[in-house]
């Protein structure tokens, strides 16, 4: 009986340690933080970097977001855009090294496929059509088991509006038309 406890114990405990090297990592979603046992994470600088390749974004518009180690790769990752609110958006993924999660939206955060090291990952970002607001890409990233790091944060990424252009069905610019309107508004007042 006792030898029979002792390798569900131990079964038991490799599970525990083992369970998420598939990325399968929904649990995280809203700390962000790995459950690896009494490890926290790390103070020091991240060797890794969340990068973007806009500065600003318009409602609906696709952004590229770039994970990347500076010279020691990482194993695991967790990666979301997030406002004041929480996770926003949806992603696409590119290549074979993530996979997308659902933490409150399907396809609202991007996680590791496996414990691979990996020097880069490449996902696309797709902003809602509406109710948008300034943002960060955030990331976790798990170096090994007990050395990781949470809340890695790319430059903000400003929110100028919804991407809508106006034409006149005239063929002059809205601004021209506009224009000239102001322009006769008082002539029309005398006539």
């Amino acid at each position: 009986m006792n030898k029979q406890f002792l390798i569900l114990v131990f079964g038991l405990n490799l599970h525990a340690v083992t369970a998420y090297t598939n990325g399968m990592v929904t649990l995280a979603c809203t700390s962000m933080t790995p459950n690896h046992r009494n490890n926290t994470a790390s103070i020091l600088k991240p060797p890794y970097r969340v990068t973007t390749d806009v500065s600003k974004y318009t409602a609906g518009q696709v952004i590229k977001v770039t994970l990347q180690a500076n010279e020691t790769g990482f194993r695991g990752f967790l990666l979301q855009a997030r406002d004041e609110t929480g996770p926003v958006g949806t992603f696409t993924v590119t290549g074979n090294d993530a996979q997308l999660l659902n933490c409150g939206t399907a396809g609202s955060a991007v996680s590791h496929t496996s414990n691979v090291n990996k020097s880069t990952i490449v996902a696309l970002w797709k902003a809602p059509n509406n109710n948008n607001t300034d943002i960060r890409f955030r990331a976790t990233f798990v170096q090994n088991f007990s050395l990781f790091w949470v809340d890695v944060q790319s430059d903000p990424v400003r929110f100028v509006g919804t991407n809508t252009t106006v034409t006149s069905p005239h063929g002059s610019s809205p601004s021209v038309s506009l224009t000239i309107y102001l322009l006769l508004l008082p002539l029309l007042a005398i006539i």
